[in-house]
């Protein structure tokens, strides 16, 4: 008997196929080419932004992939609040620099950059000459802070193209989370290497939520420089290939009235095409040739939609009574398919003024259950999540 066809589709992982993000790749492929090729110091930190569920950490992954191509040390870090951005930079640094036979635990100068970037992090000593606490924010924010890791980053550089690396390459994941100081000293220390002398191999590539450059700026106003790129869901080509390219693997195909109806369904939206995928295809359980018909829908429908339901409880037990009152707004006035809706009718419709919206809107931006679709409106960031809303409320 033959093993089932394993699905093609990841819900919640990477996806096999990363479609309708090559445009930023190729950024991306081309600065790594700067790095490599000529040594260049990337001072302007590029951050692709978007609600949750666009392949943000895909797109990440895509671009750590290429780094590792062009022979960079790459250091990934997803940001916590608990935990210290530039300690776990620095730690992961550490251990890419290892990998390519750098040796941190004798005298040398990077050694003692490293030790006296932990002082003034206040995360504690290097132990070995390697390991940082990073535990807890990193303490002052301050411009020595900045400096020591600033230097850091130098030494390892010329560590790293001494060794017959390309450099370095620093991925942040969720960077709006991470705490305050930390961004101070990661955006400090970038901004003064740009005009130190011989300035480092290095490049930063960071992801985040819609409110990303909100926080970044309230950190450090200057980073209002930062590339900031939005990522929007995806158009019908790309949805298309998003959910046929995976199944050609397998010689399986999609019948274009089921393909209709998931796109129809998934809106553009990347983490939805890959629980439809998922779902499709393990109701059909199929073989190499077979074609996926639109007799499975409903019961892969059946299957998303108590995906979703657990989903859209968790958004809804994170707002407010205040943010729940702004939602249910929001979802009486919005559309199916979920059109953008304007902040004055929504102000209009909870009978208050549209000041009165900032504070539950902020919130709600912050905890990424809405964004700004344009000036003056405001759209659910998942699809669907306006249904759940009308029945819970009956908005």
């Amino acid at each position: 008997m033959n093993s089932p066809l394993p699905s093609p589709y990841t819900p919640g992982e990477s996806p096999t196929f990363l479609v309708g993000r090559r445009e930023q790749v190729e950024a991306a492929e081309a600065d790594l080419a700067l790095l490599a090729h000529y040594g260049r110091f990337l001072g302007r930190v590029r951050v692709d932004i978007g609600s949750r569920g666009v392949g943000k950490t895909s797109l990440l992954k895509a671009i750590r992939e290429a780094a590792l191509e062009a022979g960079a040390v790459t250091a990934w870090v997803t940001a916590r609040a608990d935990e210290s951005l530039v300690a776990s930079l620095v730690a992961a640094l550490t251990v890419g620099l290892d990998g390519i036979g750098v040796d941190l635990s004798e005298r040398t100068p990077l050694s003692r950059r490293l030790r006296r970037l932990s002082l003034e992090l206040g995360v504690g000593p290097a132990k070995a000459g390697v390991e940082l606490d990073v535990s807890g924010p990193a303490a002052p924010g301050s411009s020595a802070a900045s400096a020591a890791f600033g230097a850091f980053v130098s030494a390892a550089s010329t560590a790293a193209r001494d060794a017959g690396s390309a450099g370095l390459c620093l991925l942040v994941d969720e960077i709006q989370a991470a705490h305050r100081t930390d961004l101070r000293t990661l955006a400090y220390a970038w901004q003064e290497l740009q005009s130190a002398p011989g300035a480092p191999a290095a490049v930063i590539f960071a992801a985040g939520l819609p409110n990303a450059p909100d926080v970044l700026t309230a950190a450090v106003t200057f980073s209002e420089r930062f590339a900031f790129r939005t990522l929007e869901r995806l158009g019908e080509a790309d949805a298309t290939e998003a959910l046929e390219a995976p199944a050609h693997v397998h010689r399986v195909t999609w019948s274009p009235e089921l393909l209709a109806r998931v796109l129809a369904q998934s809106q553009g939206y990347p983490y939805f095409l890959q629980l439809y995928g998922d779902a499709l295809w393990r109701a059909a359980g199929p073989d190499e040739g077979d074609t996926l018909g639109p007799h499975l829908f409903d019961a892969a429908r059946s299957r998303v939609e108590s995906d979703l339901d657990t989903m859209f409880r968790s958004r809804w037990a994170k707002a407010s009574p205040g943010e729940r009152r702004l939602l249910a707004a929001m979802a009486g006035l919005s559309g199916d398919p979920e059109q953008p809706v304007r902040r004055g009718e929504v102000a209009e419709a909870m009978r208050v003024g549209t000041n009165d919206l900032s504070v539950p809107r902020r919130a709600l931006l912050d905890k990424g259950l809405i964004e700004v679709a344009a000036r003056g409106t405001l759209r659910f960031t998942v699809p669907g999540f306006a249904g759940f809303v009308r029945a819970e409320t009956g908005a």
